[in-house]
This record gives C-alpha cells, sequence and structure tokens, in this order.
C-alpha cells in the first residue's frame, strides 16, 4: 500500500481526485482493521470473511487508489487564471 503521497501540488481536479484518495484510503484502514480482527478472533467463519474483504474490498480499493494518484498526477500543476 501507498500511503502519504501529497497533492498540494496538483491543480483543481488533481485536488479534487486527492480528496477522494484521501477519503478512500480512510476506507482501506479501516477494511484492513476489520480482516486483522475476524483474523485474530480464528473463528472458522471470520476467516472466511476476512478472506472476502481482502479479495473484494480492499485489494480492488488499493487498485482504484493507485489509478486515482495516477490521474491526480497527471492533473498537472495549477495555472494561474
Amino acid at each position: 500500500m501507498v500511503s502519504g503521497k501529497s497533492f498540494s501540488k496538483t491543480g483543481p481536479l488533481g485536488g479534487q481526485l486527492g480528496q477522494v484518495v484521501t477519503q478512500l484510503r480512510q476506507v482501506q484502514s479501516a477494511v484492513v482493521v476489520a480482516i486483522a480482527a475476524l483474523r485474530q478472533q480464528n473463528c472458522e467463519l471470520d476467516e472466511d470473511i476476512a478472506t472476502v474483504l481482502q479479495r473484494s474490498v480492499a485489494d480492488r480499493l488499493h487498485e482504484q487508489l493507485e489509478r486515482l494518484e495516477e490521474l491526480a498526477q497527471a492533473a498537472g500543476p495549477e495555472r494561474p487564471s
């Protein structure tokens, strides 16, 4: 996972994408904590649920966050009006 990237040098679109990335990173963190908690409980169904969360949510979030970060950087620096 990549985290802590700054979007302060991007333009308006990049800034908006940066805000989305920040919010999705918070969601991703919550999912990762839930996965760890489920696995720690070591109940048969909890492991299955954790695997579903990992594959269906955490992995997809990671892929989309990487793409959004690329788009934010491609938006380029803010231009004066």
